[in-house]
């Protein structure tokens, strides 16, 4: 039932839902952006939707290491960002993958939450503690 629910209601459910959801050509185009997400920025479908991530992102090293992990191939969780509202700075925690048929990079699977600027900078500090323990 769960299964043949999610098949017939899937985008319904990705347009519906209370976290941002959006797509990232390998380019860094925006292709798709869901109702929360534009909802949380501020913007229209037009503003967002087809404008590179670039004109969003506030930290563009953020920007860089993120899109450089994708490029890998490489998932990410709990990554924290500042993002360029339309009417304000946003913190966001995005979670993000790769879509790829036959080895080739289609577009992101990105999911985020709107986080308080103390949340942003524990989690920022965080995922730097992480990387240290890795190296």
């Amino acid at each position: 039932m769960a299964k043949r629910m999610l098949i017939e209601n899937a985008l319904d459910f990705i347009k519906n839902s209370n976290i941002g959801i959006h797509a990232v050509s390998p380019e860094g185009i925006i292709k798709y952006a869901n109702e929360h997400e534009l909802n949380v920025l501020g913007y229209t479908e037009e503003e967002y939707v087809g404008h590179h991530v670039s004109e969003f992102q506030f930290d563009k090293s953020c920007l860089e290491q993120m899109m450089n992990k994708l490029a890998k191939f490489e998932s990410f969780s709990n990554f924290p960002a500042m993002v360029n509202g339309k009417h304000e700075m946003k913190y966001i925690l995005y979670n993000s993958s790769v879509y790829e048929s036959q080895g080739e990079f289609i577009h992101t699977r990105c999911f985020g939450n709107e986080i308080s600027e103390s949340v942003y900078n524990a989690c920022k500090l965080e995922y730097k503690k992480s990387l240290a323990n890795r190296g």
